[in-house]
């Protein structure tokens, strides 16, 4: 039953791999468009998503009033103020490297990595991954590197991981609790 648990658990770490190389390619391929593309595409969901806001959220006065809400804390916090566009770069940005690092997190826990070693090895890989896309990033044409991208897609893969170790000790916590508990009764 051992080998069996050992070559499901390999089967599964190979699995999520899987998925943590189709998220790099496709950071790899967004980096590799250039200029004109990349804000073309940005800009085509960036007006989807007012699309969506507008049909779907200001359709009630609640919806008005939280899309109002949101604007304003939107204009009023972030450092790109009012230009949707680069607040929905920085979000992908983000977004991209919460699922790089969660994938990456999982890899190294179905792998057995200790949590201590599997948060810096997480942080770590995607700061690096991040800070290389940024490199390539300023030879694809008409694109520029910028550090501050690297400190968000690294704020996101922070974000994850920080999230995904709480959930790690709080299972492990309910785990303990059930083998107690059944100790208790054997």
């Amino acid at each position: 039953m051992k080998k069996k648990n050992m070559g499901m658990r390999i089967l599964a770490a190979i699995l999520f791999l899987g998925f943590s190389g189709i998220v790099m390619f496709s950071i790899y391929s967004f980096s590799s468009e250039n200029g004109f593309d990349s804000q073309m595409r940005s800009e085509m969901v960036t007006e989807k998503i007012k699309e969506e806001v507008k049909t779907k959220l200001e359709t009630s006065e609640k919806g008005l009033k939280l899309s109002e809400k949101i604007k304003y804390k939107v204009i009023m916090y972030s450092p790109y103020g009012s230009d949707w566009n680069a607040n929905v770069r920085k979000l992908a940005h983000f977004s991209i490297y919460f699922c790089l690092a969660m994938m990456v997190y999982i890899t190294l826990a179905i792998l057995g990595v200790n949590k201590t070693l599997r948060f810096i090895l997480t942080i770590g890989f995607c700061f690096c991954f991040a800070f290389a896309d940024e490199y390539h990033q300023a030879f694809s044409g008409g694109r520029t590197s910028s550090m501050t991208d690297v400190y968000i897609d690294t704020f996101g893969a922070l974000v994850s991981t920080c999230i995904w170790t709480i959930l790690s000790w709080v299972l492990n916590g309910i785990g303990y609790v059930i083998h107690t508990i059944n100790k208790a009764y054997e």
